[in-house]
């Protein structure tokens, strides 16, 4: 006997919520033991020790007219021509040993600059790739942050500044949002193969950040039109198990928005186990650098709290760093939802998805929930409201200010779109959803006016 009723079932799938702003890497050439171009993930500072590369053996060592000749135990996997820091410790005798830029003039030969002869080389000297220590510096500061929030290491491979850029190149276009946000090495700072790097990175939509640390001397390198750089000038002296810049990767990373765990501001936060800048004697250079839209590591001492904080935290480009976190929120879960509505509403039978005005309004109503959260998230400024204006309307109501104090969601209706648009109809593409909004921010000045009068009120 046949059933009576029969049941169809269908089923909206809710998305995955992007985790690609949580994700952020500490950059190695030739710290780790890992291969070129892998990531490895650290949850804790003692993930890292498996993978850190450790001192490696020198043969011998020959000092001639200034010039000490290295020759490895084993290849050490350096490009010859390459010009790399290495430290050579262990060695007898002692005055062999020294941090130096050194020159790679063979598969398992390297030369340095060292004033006077040693003596004879007896045995005992290594060499250690200056990253080893910096990669253990940046996750050390990192992790002083908190256990919270994880970060990767990404290995590029042994080399110099400019075999670094080449190789993330490479990996960023062989792995388009792979990581929201790397910290770089210092070595990097200012050299003429990153700065036009950089220049790929500028878009309003390119969604990839460069933590870097610079100098009193080099900070002016980087332009207002990066607005992917975080530019650090960290304090004079610091100890060497320190990376300030880590820190402020750590509060950046560690965001989650929600309604309940809003985006704070990233000038003025919290960082741990950093040295804050001098201030005595230094007031012009800090003033200047602050100008620069560059950052550095302060105090709240002028608000009673001893606690190291973050000064500036904008981006190159003078923006609050949460003003383009925002933007980059917005972007990706406004996707995220209206592509998840699309796919949904193809395959719902009881109420399919079409291109019309209904199919429309739904969308609006989509990405008008989407602003709502991130209102409720701290990262979007103004209550949405929605509209259906041409185009033209729309651009006359934004310079009219219609939309001051407010986040608007526009949706060109159907038969005006499809009369501007003859031709996308046919071929399903609508391009009349417009969102006018501004991104939440924190204060990063005060102006507080005080009027002293000599006259008694009687």
């Amino acid at each position: 006997m046949g059933n009576i009723v029969t049941v169809n079932v269908s089923q909206q799938q809710a998305p995955t919520p992007s985790t690609l702003q949580k994700t952020g890497a500490l950059i190695s050439q030739g710290a780790t033991t890992t291969a070129p171009n892998t990531s490895t993930f650290l949850t804790q500072l003692a993930d890292l020790t498996s993978i850190l590369k450790g001192a490696l053996a020198i043969s011998t060592l020959v000092w001639s007219s200034g010039v000490v000749t290295a020759t490895t135990a084993a290849p050490h996997g350096f490009t010859p021509a390459d010009t790399i820091t290495l430290t050579i410790a262990g060695a007898s005798p002692s005055g062999y040993n020294t941090t130096a830029v050194c020159t790679i003039t063979g598969a398992s030969t390297f030369t340095y600059p060292l004033v006077s002869n040693p003596g004879i080389y007896v045995s005992g000297a290594t060499y250690t790739p200056e990253d080893v220590a910096e990669l253990l510096a940046m996750a050390t500061t990192f992790f002083a942050q908190g256990s919270h929030q994880g970060v990767f290491v990404l290995e590029l491979g042994p080399g110099n500044a400019t075999d670094g850029v080449t190789a993330l190149s490479t990996y960023i276009t062989a792995n388009p949002n792979a990581f929201y946000a790397y910290l770089v090495p210092r070595f990097w700072d200012a050299v003429s193969a990153f700065l036009t790097f950089l220049a790929t990175f500028e878009s309003t939509t390119a969604k990839t950040y460069f933590f870097v640390t610079t100098t009193t001397g080099t900070y002016t390198s980087y332009t207002a039109l990066m607005k992917d750089v975080v530019a650090l000038v960290e304090a004079p002296g610091i100890p060497v198990t320190e990376f300030s810049l880590a820190a402020a990767f750590y509060v950046m990373l560690n965001y989650a928005p929600s309604s309940s765990n809003r985006v704070t501001p990233f000038a003025f936060a919290f960082l741990l186990g950093v040295t804050p800048y001098p201030t005595k004697g230094n007031n012009a250079l800090l003033t200047a650098i602050l100008a620069a839209n560059v950052n550095y590591v302060g105090t709240g001492q002028e608000g009673g709290l001893s606690n190291a904080v973050l000064f500036n935290g904008t981006t190159a480009d003078g923006n609050d760093f949460t003003y383009w976190y925002s933007v980059d929120w917005v972007q990706i879960n406004v996707d995220l939802a209206i592509a998840n509505a699309i796919i949904n509403g193809s395959n719902n039978p009881a109420n399919p998805l079409y291109y019309n005005q209904d199919g429309i309004n739904r969308l609006q109503a989509v990405a008008t929930s989407t602003m709502n959260s991130g209102v409720a998230f701290g990262l979007v400024l103004g209550t949405p409201t929605q509209t259906q204006f041409s185009p033209s309307d729309l651009n006359a109501a934004i310079a009219a200010g219609a939309f001051n104090g407010v986040t608007d969601v526009n949706a060109v209706p159907f038969i005006v779109y499809s009369q501007l648009n003859p031709g996308d109809y046919k071929i399903g593409k609508y391009a009349g959803l417009t969102i006018v909004y501004v991104p939440a921010r924190g204060f990063r000045a005060i102006i507080f006016n005080v009027l002293v009068s000599q006259f008694v009120a009687t």
